[in-house]
Formats: C-alpha cells, structure tokens, sequence
C-alpha cells in the first residue's frame, strides 16, 4: 500500500507537524517514556510495586444513556482480547480483569468512579470514555500515579508528558486529523472553500472544531458559518443558508446518524460531507441514513472485518476466530474491534513491562506505554502505534474512506496518509 506523507500535501502539513509536538520542551523530554518516576506519588512504594495474581483494569464509562451501545461494545471486545490473554496464561501467570462503572457520560459521575476504582477496588490501570471525563479524572489520576492508558479521548493538552505523565491518549489528536482533513480540502479545492461547521458543545466536539479552526489558520479554507449539534434539525437550517460546498462535523458518536438524518430531511447534498474518525460503524451510524450518507468522508485507522477488501486479511482472521472462540456477541462492529485493539495494546504494553526492569508495576507498565511502539494487527497496514517522549500521538496515520450506500460498505479514497517522523 503506498503510504502519502502529509508534508506534501500543502499548507496544513505545517500545522500538523507542529501539532505532533505538543509544545514538546527539554522538560517535556524529562518528564515522559523511560524517565517518569514514582518520585512524587503519593505513595511511591505501591507505585513500584509487582502486580501479581490479577492486573484490574478500571473503567469510567456511559453504560447507560445514548452512547451505552458504543461503550458498551468497546469494553466487550477489551473483555474478549483479555480472555484470550488469560487463556495463553495471562502476563506471566497474571490474569487481566476488567472493572468497569457507569458514569452517563457526566464528568463528576466519572471523576467519582475513578476515584472509586483507585482507592476501593483496587485497580492499577484505569481507562475513559470522553474527552470531559478525562479531564475530571486527570488530575487525581496522575496524583495516585495509577496510569490512565489510551484514554477514549482526543485533547491535545493531555498529550503533554510533562504535566500528565501518567496518562495517554488513544484517539487520533484532534488537531492532527483536522489538519489532515483540511489538507485534504485543500487538494480538493485549490483555490479555497467556505465550509459549514457543524460543532458538539461538549469538550469532546469542541476539541474537533477548536482543531479545525487552527487546521484552516493561514489556508484559503475558511468557515462561512458555525451552529452547534444541540439540535441537528436547527443546525442544518442554520448551515444550509451559508451555500457552503463542505459540511464538517465536528462531534461525537451520537451526532453522526443524527447529523446525516437532518440533513437529508433537509434536502442538502454537500459537495463534501466529513465526518469525525470516531463515526466508524457502518451499520448503525451511515446505512440508516440511506442516501444522505453516501458519500461522505471519514479518517480511518482500524480493519473493518465487515469489509469485503479485508476478507483475506491474517490479522481479521484470526481476530474473528478469536472473538467466536470467546462468544463475543458483535464481532463485526467497529466499537468492537476498537476495544479489541485497546485491549491488545495493553496486553503488548504489560508484557513488555513485564520484560522491562520496573517488571510488571504501574510504574513499569507506564514507562513502557510512554515509549511503545507497536502495530496491531487489527490496524490498517501501514499504520502503527507511536509513542515517543517528544510525539505522544499514538496515532498518527489515517486513510480515508468513503461510504457507499448502494453498496452499504466503507470504500477507500485514497492511500495510508502520515505524519513525516511518525
């Protein structure tokens, strides 16, 4: 597959590039992968102390409320990679358990439970879902020095190693795939867009169109008019009247279906209609919306196992024997396979602690998580996990892909794209 480095591709590369730094200083460098220290914790000792008999994972995430399915799914496909962890003898005899609570998608309710999960239930990684919950969460996370790995969320400023040491993202940067995408309006559109920007209120939404808006900084791309996704119908009006040929949704999971369904009540076909990377799911969020969907563009990392061009693929394969093995009731959703593939960093990341000197410790497996490069099998080919003490992306490729409503299924739009240095 031919991979498309993003510093050829105009303008947005620059901001991307800077974006992958995160303001990465000298003491941002101290502070992250090999050099993090147990120093400051609040109890050093249990910091550095071996796990032994069970490795509790704890979740903070919406198991009720509009977002309980996709949640719900993430967390069964981690349950499901642990399983076959466990199966092959866990961590060197360790067993992996997941530990999960409800917070509604309401940051204090999951501030509450991580809290609960670190001083009562014991556990020694931690994990959310939403970019408000992790910043209810990281302060007190980082203070108990319980690493916070992959956290379902997207915000640039806990990507700095420096003041967050013990948390890691898993979602693609905001700021990065909005600069991605705005380049590739760029290509598209040589000679400027207006775009329609549709934007989620909540900090999860905001952290898209704040990206965007930086993306667009110094381009002939500008925003003709903004309305927030409170109510989708609303927006729609709002955005239509601009005469914009591009409509972005800067949202979460819920405002996907929602979105398209608006605006194919509206009768408005955008020349280009881009939605989030985290609007992955074919069956729930774009093939109800019939013909409003099709077309529209999303950023991609990981292997649709529904998806005909993946049918011989090794890494969905044995993915698939695998989940059947271990009954897991949706194999083929994407919110599935995005558990799975958590879970499988989390496995590749405590086996390397274990190797590692700190052993397997919440200091050894945070150390290891900081500077973990790996590439999961259900990931894209050509797309790999990165983490360094200057980058802390993970993420930092994507390809895009557009939906077909004949055909009901993602099709390719173009190669691997990436981040030079990534």
């Amino acid at each position: 597959m031919t991979t498309m480095r993003l510093a050829a591709v105009g303008a947005a590369a620059a901001l991307l590039l800077a974006g992958c730094g995160t303001g990465a200083s000298e003491e941002t460098e101290a502070a992250a992968g090999g050099v993090v220290t147990a120093e400051d914790c609040l109890d050093p000792a249990a910091a550095e102390a071996a796990i032994s008999g069970t490795l509790k994972v704890g979740w903070s995430a919406p198991l009720s409320g509009p977002l309980a399915a996709a949640a719900g799914a993430v967390i069964d496909g981690m349950k499901a990679r642990f399983a076959v962890a466990n199966a092959a003898g866990g961590i060197g005899g360790v067993k992996l358990e997941v530990v999960a609570k409800d917070d509604a998608f309401n940051p204090e309710r999951a501030k509450a439970n991580v809290n609960e999960l670190i001083q009562k239930d014991g556990v020694h990684v931690l994990e959310v879902f939403g970019s408000g919950q992790l910043n209810a969460a990281a302060d007190d996370q980082n203070e108990a020095c319980v690493p916070l790995l992959y956290a379902q969320a997207a915000v640039p400023e806990y990507r700095d190693a420096a003041n967050f040491p013990w948390t890691t993202e898993y979602l693609p940067s905001s700021e990065v795939e909005m600069a991605v995408v705005v380049a590739q309006l760029q290509q598209k559109y040589p000679d400027g867009v207006k775009v329609a920007l549709a934007a989620n209120q909540t900090e999860s939404g905001q952290s898209y169109a704040n990206g965007f808006k930086k993306a667009i900084e110094g381009t002939n791309v500008t925003i003709a008019a903004e309305a927030p996704l409170t109510d989708p119908n609303a927006a729609v009006t709002t955005l239509k009247e601009s005469g914009a040929p591009v409509l972005i949704d800067a949202g979460v999971t819920t405002d996907c279906l929602a979105l398209s369904m608006a605006v194919g009540r509206s009768g408005w076909k955008p020349e280009t209609f881009v939605q989030p990377a985290n609007c992955v799911d074919g069956k729930s969020l774009y093939e109800p919306a019939g013909a409003a969907a099709d077309g529209q563009q999303v950023m991609v990392w990981l292997k649709d196992p529904a998806n005909p061009i993946y049918a011989d693929d090794a890494g969905v394969k044995q993915y698939l024997t695998d989940a059947a093995a271990q009954g897991v009731k949706a194999p083929l959703n994407n919110y599935t396979v995005n558990g799975w593939a958590i879970g499988d960093l989390m496995v590749d990341a405590f086996t390397k602690a274990a190797a590692s000197e700190d052993g397997l410790s919440r200091l050894g497996i945070i150390k290891v998580a900081r500077t973990q490069t790996y590439s999961p099998p259900m990931f894209i080919d050509g797309i790999d996990w990165k983490m360094t003490p200057e980058t802390s992306l993970g993420i930092g490729a994507f390809r895009p892909f557009t939906w077909s409503a004949a055909k009901k299924a993602f099709e390719p739009a173009g190669d691997v794209i990436t981040i030079d240095g990534h």
